[in-house]
């Protein structure tokens, strides 16, 4: 009992603590471009069509990797004096701010055009400031503390990216109007960043000499894109190959899965209050649990361990909606709801759980000296192939119905099983401590 003490108050540190706002900044932005933005374009007359293609946007965040060398290499003219990261975080959360205020200054009807703009150049930014924030979330703790460090962040994310954004965003958009939902989001950014830049030390850490861009350019351009890669080359050797394939797998049944999830609802006959109180408001909680209880059992039981529960029950419970699918064919959903909660209970549980792990896990791997570059590659290796192949749920759909669809989709999840087996049994983790810098 004493340890599972131990293990819970260290989420009260100091150090975890400032994690918490660096969650609430990267939720906002990413909220306030789902929900609220799509009502506010339909509200309008938007064409659904529009609609549907703006969600290429997201594709910003897959692909940070492409710039994050410059947060982790290029030091910023008059900035550079705050420190390597809190100026990059100033920097981007500046226009991050600005282009928040500026989609709400802007009249889908009157210029769609131009609050598109808008809207690409928030994510351009709020991907610029994610880069920053991923690399203090792993440099400001210790390595024992990562997992809670990354429970902490997944719980600031989704106070922040639902109950603020997506909830606050909403209620407000059908009070007072989207223009005024915008800006009063974007005043809350706002404080939040004017705390954290006084309130968070620059990280102490082990990094190499900056080179000048100006007077050595092919040398700095050797250090920061080409370098990092070589460095997990260097210190994984072999073994990177399996870390990297266990990275792809290891999300890939719940992201394909995921954009069948809302048309399988209606054509279950579940309404849109069910789908928001079932889905969002009692999924995002249970989701927090999930994601506390990861970061407890990785301090607990260490990460080789739970990586293969996490891996194990992502496949299990992705079962449940075979099942669910099955109640549906008696064409009455207020048969169904009732299991629509153990449903979803379980699937959002194991998403948080499974989240704090996979975060947990490529935060071991990156190097001090590339945090912020190692850790926006591999989150586009995990990433952007799943979402590709996630594409392909709806053609599977149609040729198979949702009762195989979610077999394979539960099937997707055994190769990362069985790599998290293997790595759990070389102890392969033991090797990636020794390898940090």
């Amino acid at each position: 009992m004493n340890q599972w003490v131990i293990s819970l108050k260290a989420y009260i540190k100091p150090n975890l603590l400032i994690i918490l706002p660096l969650g609430l900044l990267a939720g906002i932005p990413y909220g306030m471009m789902v929900d609220p933005l799509n009502y506010w374009l339909s509200k309008s007359g938007v064409d659904v069509a529009a609609i549907g293609l703006l969600s290429l946007v997201f594709i910003t965040y897959s692909v940070k990797a492409l710039w994050a060398p410059l947060v982790d290499r290029l030091q910023i003219p008059f900035l550079k004096n705050l420190g390597q990261r809190k100026s990059w975080l100033l920097l981007s959360q500046f226009f991050a701010f600005i282009f928040l205020i500026s989609i709400g200054l802007n009249d889908p009807k009157l210029n769609l055009q131009l609050l598109v703009f808008c809207v690409f150049s928030l994510a351009f930014c709020s991907a610029t400031q994610d880069i920053c924030l991923d690399a203090l979330r792993i440099e400001l703790v210790e390595k024992e503390e990562l997992g809670q460090s990354a429970a902490v962040y997944q719980l600031g994310w989704r106070l922040g990216g639902v109950y603020i954004s997506q909830v606050l965003g909403l209620l407000l958009g059908g009070l007072i109007g989207y223009s005024f939902a915008y800006v009063i989001v974007a005043l809350i950014f706002l404080s939040l960043s004017i705390f954290i830049f006084f309130k968070m030390p620059e990280p102490e850490r082990e990094i190499k000499p900056y080179l000048s861009i100006y007077s050595e350019p092919a040398r700095w351009f050797k250090d920061s894109f080409i370098d990092p890669f070589l460095d997990l080359i260097d210190r994984y050797r072999s073994e990177l190959y399996l870390l990297l394939l266990l990275i792809f797998f290891y999300r890939l049944s719940d992201m394909y899965l995921g954009p069948m999830a809302m048309p399988f609802y209606r054509e279950m006959g579940f309404t849109e209050t069910e789908v928001a109180l079932v889905t969002n408001a009692f999924g995002t909680f249970v989701t927090i649990i999930g994601v506390f209880i990861g970061g407890l059992l990785v301090h607990r039981w260490g990460l080789e361990i739970n990586i293969l529960y996490g891996a194990i029950l992502t496949c299990l419970t992705n079962l449940p909606f075979v099942y669910l699918n099955y109640l549906g064919t008696d064409l009455d959903p207020t048969n169904d709801l009732p299991f629509l909660w153990v449903t979803i209970g379980l699937d959002n549980f194991t998403q948080g759980y499974v989240g704090t792990i996979a975060i947990t896990f490529m935060s071991r791997v990156v190097s001090q000296s590339y945090t912020a570059t190692q850790y926006a590659i591999l989150v586009m290796l995990g990433t952007i192939p799943s979402r590709f192949l996630g594409s392909s749920s709806g053609f599977v759909v149609n040729e198979f119905g949702y009762h195989d669809f979610f077999l394979i989709a539960s099937a997707l999840g055994i190769p990362a099983i069985l790599f998290s087996y293997i790595i759990w049994k070389k102890k392969l983790l033991f090797s990636i401590d020794r390898a940090m810098p």
